[in-house]
């Protein structure tokens, strides 16, 4: 395991190419803002070539794959290798680093002899105890005490994170690695073409039972680039599982595989739906039934009314009411542009939730101007004096679109005081836009 590098070799690199001493320390010191600050003071073309191999070699050195986890996030530049006398394909897949390693491999295509043996290096980790492997890996008889540090890697606010189990030696020397080792199998797998069972894949997401992992997000992914019948079928199979972390697991890959579009058609749509009504009578744990929701709107008809999610607007966990607020009404195109009284006297009632993310849910149905009646504005008006600003935005907007002078004017300020692109100005923009086209009644 490549922990540490030569130093007479990166010490001629760095020599060569003039690294500075701030840039340096930083890395050691994984400060990031700093460490991009530096490099985006440098010519593009530098940090693509020999210069960004340079910086990329200090990172595996000192850095660890955390901190080039973070460094060479998706979008970011990433240098070829080697780093300085690295392969980084090699390194990020045996330490773990499966973001690092697909954001390589989107930029640089490797020979298979490079991906096999990646894979290789990955699946060492997948029997072992990941803290102990990691010391005997770096711990010397001579290291003496050695600290253990645990804390989880993300590289934003919707990505995937890795738990980074870092050691620490009296010395100062450390080692770290992610326990990210099944996301990259899966990852090099993908890559090489190499069929995988619905099952392993399942039984990868299931090691950590962590639905924010990079394991658990990278056999989703995976399971969604399979033949989708096949899959849903194979879900719908799991949905009784005894295991809370497998129903998870499953409702949330039947809830995801909604999103690219409508699916309503499919032939198989009706057997998932009866499956998915049946679960939502019996689900008890609140993250499945909140995906069996989601799912269920999902493989139901675009604009329909989810009649089924009534019974649970009283439900006392939050979770589930602002699920049920926001999948009410499935889309627009069909009834649910026109619901029935009783329908939208539970909208409003959910507008008004204790809840303030169970209000906004319910709320943003009114972004669609052809709902209106006096109670609506009243709801609506109420919702303005919110103590959350996101609220007062919205409910703002809701009532521009539907013609109220002092809605648009109040919504006017907050776009003025928030600024340019910020949810006030965009919420500004719609609802003049839906003005200028004749929307307001």
């Amino acid at each position: 395991m490549a922990l540490r590098l030569g130093t007479a070799v990166f010490a001629a690199a760095v020599q060569d190419y003039r690294m500075d001493q701030v840039l340096i320390d930083a890395i050691r010191a994984g400060d990031l803002a700093t460490v991009r600050s530096r490099l985006s003071a440098m010519p593009q073309h530098d940090l693509w070539q020999d210069a960004g191999r340079v910086v990329a070699g200090e990172v595996v050195r000192s850095g660890g794959p955390g901190f080039a986890q973070l460094l060479y996030e998706g979008g970011e530049i990433v240098p070829s290798g080697p780093w300085a006398g690295t392969d980084p394909v090699l390194w990020a897949a045996e330490h773990g680093a499966s973001e690092l390693l697909e954001h390589l491999l989107s930029r640089y295509p490797a020979p298979e002899q490079t991906l096999s043996r990646a894979l290789d290096a990955a699946r060492t980790w997948l029997d072992v105890d990941p803290e102990a492997e990691l010391r005997r890996r770096f711990v010397t008889a001579d290291d003496g005490a050695v600290s253990v540090l645990r804390d989880h890697v993300c590289t934003g606010e919707y990505s995937p994170r890795a738990l980074r189990i870092r050691l620490v030696a009296a010395d100062g020397r450390r080692a770290e690695v992610l326990v990210g080792h099944r996301a990259v199998v899966t990852v090099l797998e993908q890559a090489l073409g190499r069929a995988v069972s619905r099952e392993d894949l399942l039984s990868r997401a299931l090691w950590s039972a962590d639905p924010e992992s990079c394991d658990w997000s990278a056999s989703r992914q995976a399971l969604m680039r399979l033949p989708a019948e096949k899959t849903a079928r194979w879900a719908v199979g799991h949905l009784d599982d005894q295991g809370v972390a497998a129903r998870r697991f499953v409702a949330e890959l039947l809830h995801y595989s909604t999103f690219a579009g409508e699916i309503a058609d499919e032939p198989y749509a009706a057997v998932v739906l009866e499956a998915l009504r049946s679960r939502m009578a019996a689900e008890s744990d609140t993250e499945a039934l909140c995906s069996v929701l989601g799912a269920y709107a999902g493989f139901s008809e675009i604009g329909a009314i989810m009649h089924e999610f009534l019974p649970f607007v009283t439900d006392h966990r939050p979770e589930v009411r602002g699920r049920v607020a926001c999948e009410l009404l499935n889309g627009v195109g069909g009834p649910a542009d026109d619901p029935p009284q009783p329908i939208l006297d539970t909208l409003l009632v959910l507008a008004c939730d204790p809840d303030p993310e169970v209000r906004a849910a319910a709320t943003s149905n009114f972004l669609r101007p052809g709902i209106d009646t006096p109670a609506l504005r009243e709801v609506l008006n109420v919702r303005m004096r919110d103590d959350e600003r996101q609220m007062r935005v919205n409910a703002a907007t809701c009532l521009a679109i539907r013609g109220d002078e002092n809605a648009l004017a109040l919504l006017r300020g907050m776009g003025d005081e928030d600024g340019y692109l910020s949810h006030a100005w965009v919420q500004l923009d719609y609802a003049e836009r839906a003005l200028s086209r004749g929307h307001q009644t």
